[in-house]
């Protein structure tokens, strides 16, 4: 990297905890000239990113430090079960209505076995025969890669033996020459105080290897399509119609055979995938504490219905990153680069030697969850009383993040749409200590004399503090002020970052209503220009962006997402 002095350590990247992981991570990272941890003994602790497919313990963030980067937030799982996941959103919709009709009717069980019964019963007494065909799909909470998954239609048919969810199973899914097929997204959450996501442009389409009919629903290869499953099925390699060998494509390639057919409507369902996201994270938004040099790197399957509604099936927590065919190396691996570019990764050495950031004690102690995502209750009293438990509260939904002070030694360019790492760091500085340490004394200044007679009521000077520190990373990365795009990864929320004299507010009513307005101007732009038919290529996704940025009277530096032609 050019600027870095030789004197420079290497930048060690750490994999779970015996350093095995992902062929294609520990590819990227060697590309990077990053070297491979080796203390997994105990000999040494010394590492810059910790890369681990489960959850960190809670001990982990407390000793996080200013050099030291995680790709787990504490809580950020909780939409990553399937039971949780929808939970959340089914308080969502009894709050903010329809804007979060985008999951199928679900029950838990055992919990709500009787609530199931009851319903299939409603079905056959008032849809008759229709209702007793009904299909309805089985899935383990605590599974991954289809495991577990079944479709049935009489609860009769039905064996229940661990935690699990049953929806409705969506019957009339978007086909491609008669093959089912659904949306691998990937998303990008550096900070949830205040929230900031990213959505990656390209992704994959995983489609079932046997053509889909309802008349046979015990058959996986025809309506699940998990990859790890569709490759071992007998017709995986044959040449299918249109799809191909193999069982994937890229976005690119669904757009090429969905604009055809559907017209502006094909721009349009992009923008509702992009608002499905948003909707999605901001339903554990208010449950996340702050926390510090930490990331989270998710996997949205999302299914389209045969009138391009999309329906979100589930999010994995760490999504599979193996390279079994040409569409996985050609979105995984330039999406793990770009990814580290806008983390302000660097390409060789660390360079953070000449850091003195503001000290993580702030931030890290917020999690009370341990790995298993259970939270843990806190002891209090003295020996006196006897010991009284009870459990810490969650943040409230209503926050004020306050804007970070500016340090002048840390750049960054706010969301031009500028391709690359926009957060550097002199190699060379060369002031005293008290600048290098600013941004502490002065966040703690500033949030001791605050006003306290804010939105919600519930803010202490602590908790305000671990907020507007969790906005700046050791690296000089600043989330409050968050590039628009690197790479193709488009920040998809906030719309707009707010001016230097304005406070974020972190109102989850106000951000669900930018949200609903976000379609409602989409929808007009698509019904607006669906006459023009003409057009179908990329200068078409430039007169939409314009319109789009005119109808939400939107500047230059809000990011329009949508796959590449």
């Amino acid at each position: 990297m050019e600027g870095t002095s030789e004197g420079d350590e290497p930048f060690i990247y750490r994999l779970n905890d015996n350093g095995t992981g992902p062929n294609l991570v520990v590819k990227v990272c060697a590309e990077r000239g990053w070297r491979m941890y080796q203390g997994y003994n105990g000999s040494e602790e010394k590492w810059n990113i910790w890369w681990r497919s489960s959850a960190f313990p809670a001990a982990c963030y407390k000793t996080l430090g200013d050099w030291q980067f995680m790709n787990h937030i504490p809580k950020g799982g909780s939409i990553c079960r399937k039971d949780n996941l929808s939970r959340l959103l089914r308080c969502m919709r009894r709050i903010y209505g329809t804007i979060y009709d985008f999951t199928p009717p679900c029950y838990h069980l055992p919990l709500e076995y009787a609530k199931l019964v009851s319903e299939c019963s409603r079905l056959r007494r008032d849809e008759g025969v229709a209702g007793s065909s009904v299909v309805w799909i089985f899935k383990p909470v605590a599974q991954s890669q289809g495991r577990g998954i079944f479709l049935f239609r009489s609860v009769c048919e039905m064996s229940c033996g661990t935690a699990a969810v049953v929806q409705r199973y969506i019957e009339r899914p978007l086909l491609i020459a008669g093959y089912k097929f659904d949306l691998r997204l990937y998303v990008c959450v550096p900070s949830y105080r205040p929230l900031t996501a990213y959505l990656y442009a390209e992704g994959l389409a995983r489609f079932g290897t046997d053509k889909y009919t309802l008349s046979d629903i015990h058959n996986p290869y025809r309506h699940l399509t998990n990859s790890s499953l569709n490759k071992t099925g007998p017709r995986f390699a044959e040449c299918k119609d249109r799809i191909g060998n193999g069982c994937k494509w890229t976005l690119k390639q669904v757009r090429r055979a969905l604009i055809g057919r559907w017209g502006a409507a094909e721009w349009l369902v992009w923008q509702r995938i992009r608002a499905l996201v948003t909707l999605t994270l901001l339903a554990q938004a208010a449950g996340t504490p702050p926390a510090r040099n930490c990331f989270e790197f998710y996997g949205f399957d999302v299914l389209l219905d045969d009138s391009l509604k999309p329906w979100l099936l589930e999010v994995n927590l760490s999504p599979a990153l193996g390279t079994n065919c040409e569409a996985d190396i050609i979105v995984k691996q330039p999406m793990l680069h770009e990814l580290f570019d806008l983390l302000g990764l660097p390409m060789k050495h660390t360079g953070l030697s000449q850091l003195q950031g503001p000290p993580n004690t702030q931030v890290t102690s917020c999690s009370s969850e341990d790995e298993s995502g259970t939270s843990k209750p806190v002891r209090t009293g003295g020996a006196r009383r006897g010991l009284r438990w009870r459990r810490r509260r969650t943040l409230p939904v209503h926050c004020v993040n306050l804007q970070a002070p500016t340090n002048e030694k840390l750049t960054d360019t706010p969301g031009d749409g500028t391709v690359g790492r926009q957060f550097k760091i002199s190699s060379d500085i060369s002031t005293d200590s008290t600048d290098l340490q600013s941004t502490s004394s002065m966040a703690t200044q500033s949030a001791d004399n605050a006003d306290e007679t804010w939105r919600g009521g519930y803010a202490t000077v602590a908790t305000r503090r671990k907020i507007m520190n969790a906005c700046s990373w050791g690296n000089g990365v600043r989330w409050d002020r968050a590039v628009g795009r690197v790479g193709q990864w488009v920040r998809i929320y906030p719309h707009l970052l707010p001016n230097e004299d304005q406070v974020p507010m972190e109102d989850a009513r106000e951000s669900v209503a930018h949200v609903s307005k976000f379609i409602r101007a989409a929808r007009e732009v698509s019904r607006d220009s669906g006459g023009d038919a003409a057009i179908r290529d990329s200068a078409r996704d430039s007169v939409f962006e314009a319109a789009l940025r005119r109808k939400l009277q939107y500047g230059a530096h809000f990011e329009v997402w949508h796959p590449p032609f």
